[in-house]
C-alpha cells in the first residue's frame, strides 16, 4: 500500500489470505517462525546455519518465552 501498488481493501484482502494460508501449513507462531528461519538459512546462508539463521533465532526465542509476547497473547488459530 505504501508503494501504491494496491489500495487498502486489496491489501487487507491479501493479508487475510496470507494468514489463511499460513494457518493451513503451521499450527503455531513458533512453527511459522521456524519455517521462516529455515527459509532464511536456505536462501541467504547458502544452505548453512550462518548469520541469517542466527540473527533470526534470538527474536524467535524471545517471542517464544516472554509472557508478554504477542505469541503468548494472540492466538495463531482463530477462536
Amino acid at each position: 500500500m505504501g508503494a501504491r501498488f494496491a489500495d487498502q481493501p486489496e491489501v487487507e484482502k491479501a493479508v487475510i489470505r496470507a494468514g489463511e494460508l499460513c494457518r493451513e501449513h503451521y499450527s503455531s507462531w513458533e512453527e511459522f517462525s521456524a519455517g521462516y528461519i529455515l527459509g532464511r538459512a536456505l536462501r541467504f546462508d547458502e544452505e548453512s546455519f550462518g548469520h541469517m539463521y542466527s540473527s533470526a533465532l534470538t527474536p524467535h526465542r524471545i517471542l517464544s518465552k516472554d509472557l508478554a509476547s504477542p505469541w503468548r497473547n494472540i492466538p495463531f488459530q482463530p477462536l
